[in-house]
């Protein structure tokens, strides 16, 4: 059992989940922000429902382009995973075992959920607030949140 543990040790890397993280916290980042710089209208459903009700329905256009930018997340959440995981197979002379790689990808997801609550979600949707995130029609609605209750990890 210990030489198991060992050879898990040695395969993961706490720099390969480090870089790695950043690169998709700084890829989806740039997306989520840019689309809602964009259109926020397309995370509309995203909203507290209050919030919906008051923009009225969310428009054709922005559905369509919702759907572009899910594509995009999909891309981005299982291929950087899996971009690190061949990058971390490389460094270890071709092994890695499906352990490490499941642990390697949960770590980066983690990583990325963290970056998600701490930058996105805390610092620009609460504290920041810029205007380009308010749907038209429902500035200053008690229901844009003054605090966040949005602690989800992964789970296994």
């Amino acid at each position: 059992m210990d030489q198991k543990l060992v050879e898990l040790q040695r395969q993961l890397s706490a720099k390969r989940i480090i870089i790695d993280g950043s690169i998709l916290s700084g890829l989806i980042g740039t997306l989520v922000v840019g689309s809602m710089y964009y259109n926020a209208e397309i995370f509309h459903d995203d909203y507290p429902p209050d919030i919906q009700e008051k923009a009225g329905p969310m428009s054709q256009r922005a559905k369509r382009q919702r759907r572009i930018v899910a594509l995009a997340l999909f891309l981005l959440l299982f291929g950087v995973p899996i971009y690190s995981n061949l990058q971390l197979k490389r460094q270890n002379q071709g092994k890695l075992t499906f352990l490490a790689a499941w642990l390697n990808a949960y770590a980066i997801s983690v990583f990325f959920n963290l970056f998600d609550l701490l930058v996105i979600d805390y610092l620009l949707v609460i504290e920041l607030r810029p205007d380009f995130i308010v749907l038209p029609g429902t500035k200053g609605m008690a229901s844009y949140p003054v605090s966040y209750t949005h602690l989800t990890l992964p789970t296994i």
